[in-house]
């Protein structure tokens, strides 16, 4: 199968001031009360939200097959039966510049809190470095079978504890990185995430689902255009940030200024050399163009015998989650990583945990 951390309070103020005229019809916002109808049936439809553009539906696909080549099953190592193959990948000898940089690969989620969390470290480490950090987007696990029907997520989500400690531990890493983090309202996925309802971790079908489609397709269209780490510099900070949300005193006044779908377009308009006009456009004509993206970037995913984001990946070694980061800066540095003689876009502050002992 085929960021750039900004003041809030400045970015607030640009972004509302720019809002514009709302939409004739109205997103119907989210309220607990809400929430208890729409899961109430596993059959029922969200509220038509004209944020959203009319796409085309997704092919019918479902997760990639374990690839028995891949990295983590050829090193795999028990100490009782012995490995594939022996230890890490042949460490680059040419000299790292600017015109010969590192290539390594991110698989990357719109729907992963952990990704948006690393998002910071990775432009960083693109603008300043002599590396090209690609983003690979993929569908999230939840949705990454596009066969269609409900049931439970599974992997970690299907443990009890996974998700409430990663409602909580997202919240404290943003607070511990400098990172600016809200839970998102709407969430990408539609999937029932309170505890104690008796259809909790049920994921709503595909054909139902009314966001991660639509951004996952324009990170596909970024990346094809080669502006995907740009994409996600803008449009995961909307999205993760918190800077549109129902909290923030903006969406008290104006609860259209609370709602982060409302802002896709002006974020994806303020990547250089991207027009979300143009790019929806291109999705409606040339669909499975666009879907062979992320069908590729799956497969590749498995390629390396890892299926979790963020994962960041040297030579087929696959480096998962943000608190990985420095491990995998640490292995690009055995291979000879070097400092760009001046920063390239885009561009983000230097990060408050930047290992630079390293």
């Amino acid at each position: 199968m085929k960021v750039l951390i900004k003041s809030a309070a400045l970015m607030a103020v640009v972004l509302f001031a720019s809002f514009g005229a709302q939409a004739e019809e109205e997103f119907t916002y989210q309220t607990p009360e809400l929430m208890d109808k729409l899961n109430a049936s596993l059959d029922s439809d969200w509220p038509h939200d004209p944020a959203v553009p009319e796409l085309p539906p997704m092919p019918v696909t479902d997760n990639p097959k374990p690839d028995p080549d891949a990295f983590l099953w050829t090193h795999f190592k028990d100490n009782i039966y012995p490995p594939k193959k022996v230890g890490v990948p042949t460490l680059r000898t040419r000299i790292v510049t600017e015109d010969d940089p590192i290539e390594v690969d991110v698989f990357w989620s719109k729907r992963s809190p952990y990704s948006n969390l690393v998002m910071n470290r990775l432009v960083w480490l693109n603008s300043n470095y002599n590396v090209n950090v690609n983003i690979r987007p993929v569908l999230p696990v939840a949705v990454r079978s596009t066969k269609g029907g409900k049931g439970k997520a599974g992997g970690l989500f299907g443990l009890s504890y996974k998700v409430p400690d990663a409602a909580w531990d997202t919240e404290r890493q943003g607070k511990f990185l400098g990172v600016p983090f809200n839970y998102p309202v709407p969430d990408p996925i539609w999937q029932n995430w309170q505890p104690d309802h008796k259809d909790w971790l049920f994921t709503h079908p595909p054909e139902k689902q009314p966001y991660i489609f639509w951004i996952t397709r324009l990170a596909c269209y970024a990346e094809q255009q080669g502006k995907a780490l740009d994409y996600i510099n803008q449009v995961s900070y909307l999205i993760w940030s918190g800077i549109v949300h129902p909290t923030t005193p903006a969406a008290a006044e104006d609860r259209a200024k609370g709602h982060w779908p409302n802002y896709v377009k002006e974020y994806v308009n303020r990547v250089d050399g991207m027009d979300y006009d143009k790019a929806i456009n291109y999705i409606r004509k040339n669909p499975e163009k666009v879907d062979q993206c992320w069908i590729d970037n799956a497969e590749g995913m498995a390629r390396t015998g890892h299926g979790g984001v963020p994962l960041m990946v040297y030579q087929d070694e696959p480096f998962f989650g943000g608190d990985r980061f420095d491990q995998f800066l640490w292995r690009l540095k055995q291979n000879g990583l070097t400092k760009r003689t001046k920063p390239r876009p885009p561009f983000t502050t230097k990060p408050l945990r930047w290992p630079d002992g390293l």
